[in-house]
C-alpha cells in the first residue's frame, strides 16, 4: 500500500507566518556554516542532504490521506488538502483566446463554463469521512473532481443521511458559496458504512466509534497482508476503560497508526474532554496494540514547525522510556509525504 498526507492540520488551515521562515532558514544557515558550498553542485548536494522540515512546512492543510494499493484509490476525510489532490486527478484545459473574447462579449457564461475546461470524467472516487465537523468536510467545495460530469464520488460514513446533509448546508446559499452541492458536475452518493465493513476493491474498511463530541469513527483498512490504521479526533478519559481496550484491540499489530496528537500533555490539562488526544496518550494505546509505525497527525493550527518537532522528539524520548527495547517507528505527519508499507 502507498499513503499520501494532503492535509495535516487540524481545527483550520494554517498559513505559513515569519517566524517558521525564520526558524527553517537560521537551521539551514547553521547546517552550512564552513561547507564552503562555491558550486551550483555543491549546493544541489547540500540541500538534499538536509531533513524534510527544514526544506518545506508540516503543512497548513487540513485533515485529508490517500491510501492507494494498485489501481485501487481510497481518500481518508476532505479536509482543505483535498484540494490539491483532486489538482492532480483532474486535467485542465487551457481557455483558449476566441473563448476569452466571448466570454467579455457576454456569450458565455463564466460561472457554468468554467467546468468545461476539466476534462477527466471518468473517476470513480470514495471518500471515508471520520465525521462531519467542518475542518474534516471543508476541501470539498474546491475538489475538482466533483465538478466533471461523468465523475462519480461516493462517501462513506456513519450515517449516509447525516454526511449529505452536512456537504448540503456546506454550500446550501450562495452568499455562503456560489456553487451549490446540486450544481457540481459529479454523480454524488452517500452510504452508511456497514458494521461488517466492506471491500473497495482490493482495500478492505473496518470502522469503529471513538470518543469526540458529536462522535468520530476511525478507519482499519487491510490490503494483501498490510493495515492501516487512521484514528483522528479522539479522547479517552480513562485508558483503562472497555471502550479503550476495545480500540486497542480494533488498532491491534497494524503496520501504521496515523493518529490524532493535536495536544501537548501541559496543553491537555486545559482541554480534557475536547476531544483530542496528546502524543503520550496516543503512544500508550499504541504500545498495547503492538503497533509498528506511528504517525503524529491533526496537528494544532497554533503549533509552529519548531514545537511540532519538539513534540517529536519528546514523543520519541518517551516511548525510549517506556520502552527501551520496542521498534515502533515515530514519525511527524507531513503534508506531501509519501510513504510506501
Amino acid at each position: 500500500m502507498r499513503l499520501k498526507f494532503w492535509g495535516v492540520r487540524g481545527s483550520i488551515p494554517s498559513p505559513n507566518n515569519p517566524e517558521n521562515d525564520r526558524w527553517r532558514l537560521k537551521r539551514i544557515f547553521e547546517a552550512a556554516r564552513g561547507r564552503g558550498l562555491d558550486s551550483a553542485e555543491e549546493l544541489d548536494d547540500f540541500l538534499s542532504s538536509l531533513p524534510r522540515h527544514l526544506l518545506a512546512s508540516v503543512g497548513a492543510n487540513t485533515s485529508c490521506v490517500e491510501l492507494c494499493s494498485g489501481r485501487d484509490r481510497l481518500i481518508l476525510d476532505a479536509g482543505s488538502g483535498l484540494r490539491n489532490l483532486g489538482l492532480t486527478l483532474v486535467r485542465r484545459r487551457p481557455f483558449t483566446e476566441s473563448e476569452f473574447y466571448l466570454a467579455i462579449d457576454g456569450h458565455v457564461d463564466l460561472s457554468a463554463y468554467q467546468t468545461s475546461l476539466l476534462e477527466g470524467g471518468d473517476l470513480r472516487l470514495n471518500i471515508l469521512l471520520s465525521h462531519t465537523h467542518w475542518d474534516h468536510i471543508q476541501g470539498f467545495p474546491f475538489f475538482a473532481p466533483a465538478l466533471v460530469p461523468g465523475n462519480e464520488i461516493a462517501f462513506y460514513g456513519r450515517n449516509a443521511d447525516q454526511l449529505a446533509r452536512a456537504l448540503e448546508l456546506q454550500q446550501s446559499s450562495p452568499a455562503m458559496f456560489p456553487l451549490s452541492l446540486a450544481a457540481m458536475g459529479a454523480k454524488l452518493s452517500f452510504h452508511s458504512l456497514p458494521p461488517e465493513g466492506r471491500a473497495f476493491g482490493s482495500l478492505y474498511v473496518r470502522a469503529l466509534p471513538v470518543p469526540h463530541p458529536g462522535g468520530c469513527l476511525a478507519y482499519r483498512i487491510s490490503s494483501a497482508g498490510k493495515s492501516l490504521a487512521y484514528v483522528t479526533d479522539y479522547e479517552f478519559a480513562d485508558s483503562d476503560s472497555p471502550e479503550a481496550a476495545e480500540f486497542v484491540n480494533f488498532i491491534s499489530g497494524v503496520d501504521v497508526l496515523i493518529s490524532d496528537t493535536q495536544y501537548t500533555y501541559m496543553e491537555i490539562v486545559s482541554r480534557a474532554g475536547w476531544g483530542h488526544s496528546t502524543s503520550f496518550s496516543a503512544l500508550d494505546l499504541a504500545m498495547r496494540a503492538g503497533v509498528k509505525s506511528f504517525f503524529l497527525f491533526h496537528h494544532d493550527p497554533q503549533h509552529s514547525d519548531a514545537e511540532l518537532l519538539d513534540n517529536l522528539d519528546k514523543s520519541r524520548a518517551y516511548y525510549q522510556m517506556m520502552d527501551d527495547q520496542g521498534q515502533m517507528k515515530i514519525d511527524l505527519a507531513v503534508e506531501g509525504l509519501s510513504l510506501d508499507f
